[in-house]
């Protein structure tokens, strides 16, 4: 027979399993915030997986980008010190892109983001661009990466939109802040027992570093006493070597080598990329891969904010769709993928990313907005929401 004790602690768990979910930041948008307290509140003990994307989802802006700027910057890497191999000439926008047409490395990417010849029938335009902005840090120490992106973070304001500049006349890369609404819909999943899961096209020291230096202690401020751990992130990573040609799988060290795993800077200097990827990639449909070599079933939750996130969002049970005004051609491909895909389970949730970045929490906050009323904007919020 079951003690007093024992059944008042059991009701008092079913009391604070049906204790209401609120998410309380003024950025959410009513239906993406009905829905999410939903899935939270069902999800509420029961350990189900959720899976980020992290750049423009988590963050606005790309800690990737932004930190492979600074390290053209600072003289670290440079575009005449790769190999031809990796710096292949190609045609973009009725050009052909050399590495002596550039004035640097980050503009050879930036061109390089879109190179094939197939224009709008490539699927995966981007993908090439992310897996070579890693390829291109071969050599480095994984600490000189991780200090690149301390260097970043330490640029970033709240709510503003900071910018990396290489040289005046060429293009900028923002500095990456955390949206203070996934900061708090991340702390109310792992309250509820979510198992909480970064999966990025960034490379993957860059997203680790940010996570236990800027995500998670901003987890603790809401009341988390755990945060995301390590070898939870999951990005794009090169194959690593020693002093004595050693070559490790980032994802192996993480789980094996603490002082890796915690990002200690001795250890870090002690590795360097190569120019060979570690498999699989997590971009495109390579998320999926990742996430079931991680979990081996399917999260029951995925954010994302590309076209890059499609497979991912879609192999998922619950999705969150970070809904960047400024990408109208994404709104309607993705708008499209939600009707075939379930719709219903689509959360879609609007960002703008220019002056005054951040969550929109109505349509017509997003049409008051400086800029908010141009061409591109209209159109991405009639993908979503054609009947206003």
């Amino acid at each position: 027979m079951k003690s007093a004790f024992q059944s008042q602690k059991k009701k008092t768990r079913e009391r604070d399993r049906t204790l209401e979910v609120q998410l309380t930041a003024p950025g959410w948008c009513a239906s993406a915030k009905a829905s999410l307290e939903k899935l939270i509140q069902a999800g509420t003990g029961k350990n189900w997986h959720a899976v980020f994307d992290f750049d423009n989802t988590i963050v606005c802006g790309d800690i990737g980008e932004s930190t492979l700027a600074l390290l053209v910057r600072e003289g670290l890497i440079s575009i005449d010190q790769l190999p031809s191999t990796l710096a292949p000439p190609f045609r973009a926008g009725g050009r052909v892109i050399t590495p002596a047409s550039v004035a640097n490395l980050a503009e050879y990417y930036e061109a390089f983001l879109s190179p094939t010849a197939h224009g709008r029938n490539d699927p995966e335009p981007l993908a090439n661009g992310y897996v070579w902005a890693v390829e291109a840090m071969q050599g480095l120490t994984v600490a000189q990466v991780v200090e690149a992106t301390r260097a970043v973070h330490a640029m970033s304001e709240p709510m503003k939109l900071r910018r990396i500049i290489i040289r005046p006349d060429g293009p900028s890369w923002p500095v990456p802040f955390l949206y203070p609404e996934m900061i708090e819909l991340i702390a109310r999943m792992i309250a509820a027992s979510f198992q909480i899961w970064i999966v990025s096209a960034t490379n993957v020291w860059s997203v680790r570093w940010m996570v236990q230096h800027a995500l998670n202690p901003a987890l603790h401020e809401h009341g988390v006493s755990h945060g995301i751990p390590p070898d939870h992130v999951i990005g794009i990573a090169t194959l690593l070597t020693d002093d004595r040609n050693r070559l490790f799988k980032d994802s192996i060290l993480v789980k094996e080598d603490s002082a890796y795993a915690s990002l200690d800077m001795e250890r870090l200097g002690e590795l360097h990329l190569t120019s060979r990827l570690q498999f699989p990639v997590p971009t495109y449909s390579g998320k999926v891969a990742c996430i079931w070599d991680a979990l081996k079933q399917r999260p029951h939750f995925a954010a994302g904010d590309s076209p890059g996130d499609h497979a991912m969002l879609a192999f998922a049970r619950n999705r969150l769709w970070i809904a960047r005004l400024d990408k109208p051609h994404t709104q309607s491909s993705t708008a499209t993928l939600a009707r075939k895909n379930n719709q219903h389970r689509w959360f879609v949730q609007p960002v703008w990313c220019g002056d005054q970045p951040g969550f929109v929490s109505s349509i017509a906050e997003a049409r008051r907005r400086f800029g908010a009323n141009d061409t591109a904007t209209r159109k991405s919020i009639a993908a979503w929401f054609p009947e206003q």
